[in-house]
């Protein structure tokens, strides 16, 4: 069972939530052809799915839709936070959570990235910083955060030829949009997938690379490929926090042991 914020208060004192989701996402272009929204429509809906899997008490809380675009600075369609506010954010809601008894907290940062693994974040990067210091600072709680994208990476690379030149706007954010909401997705622009490695990204702004805000191939693009990508980066979700919730609950009930 899944709660959200249309429950009421009695709800949640009759059937209390094991875990929480907190999806992140970010305001920003996604070239000619997609939403400023891209990203919130698909976390959205990644955590939704999610939720309803995972075999916790799970509440799902609505979907933060402002994180840090920083590489779009200037760029229309670009709103982005500063880091000590999405700290705070991240802070702030997992602190709220613990006090009303929800220990078990999974942040879904945004969507990732198949071109990294799950111990770099792409996009929101101080919410890994964050994770790790509430984590230290709270007895008690267990923070985690996965970007979906990043967890089922290798599904993706077998569903898109491109997958290790999608990096923004590509075919797989067109292919999922296209699934999801067909109606904001609009003529298909021309493939621009620049021979760098994204990690130059964490150094200049995006628009000397990809002066469109797209670097992937969006012409590869299909509905069917959408929902196939949906699916594998759900279930890929929800096997990461299932894995990890009930690995740190071990590791945790053994240092506790240790020190009794």
């Amino acid at each position: 069972m899944i709660l959200t914020s249309k429950d009421s208060a009695w709800d949640f004192k009759e059937n209390p939530p094991h875990v929480a989701i907190l999806p992140l996402a970010c305001l920003e272009p996604h070239g000619t052809h997609l939403p400023v929204g891209t990203d919130q429509f698909i976390v959205t809906e990644i955590a939704q799915q999610a939720a309803e899997l995972l075999s916790f008490q799970t509440f799902l809380l609505p979907t933060w839709p402002l994180g840090l675009s920083m590489q779009h600075t200037g760029q229309a369609g670009t709103f982005s936070l500063g880091f000590e506010t999405l700290w705070a954010v991240v802070r702030d809601i997992v602190l709220a959570l613990h006090e009303h008894d929800i220990h078990h907290v999974a942040i879904i940062n945004n969507h990732g990235s198949p071109t990294t693994s799950t111990a770099r974040p792409i996009g929101n990067f101080i919410v890994k910083t964050a994770v790790r210091q509430l984590n230290y600072e709270t007895p008690g709680l267990t923070a985690i955060w996965v970007q979906p994208f990043s967890a089922g990476r290798e599904a993706l690379k077998e569903l898109f030829s491109s997958a290790d030149q999608d990096i923004h706007a590509g075919a797989i954010e067109t292919s999922i949009l296209m699934h999801l909401t067909p109606v904001l997705v609009g003529p298909l622009p021309h493939d621009h997938a620049p021979e760098f490695r994204s990690v130059w990204m964490d150094n200049t702004h995006s628009f000397p690379i990809a002066p469109d805000e797209i670097w992937g191939k969006p012409g590869e693009s299909t509905a069917e490929k959408g929902k196939q990508a949906l699916d594998a980066v759900v279930n890929a979700t929800v096997e990461y926090i299932e894995h990890s919730f009930t690995q740190l609950d071990q590791i945790k009930g053994s240092l506790s042991n240790d020190r009794t």
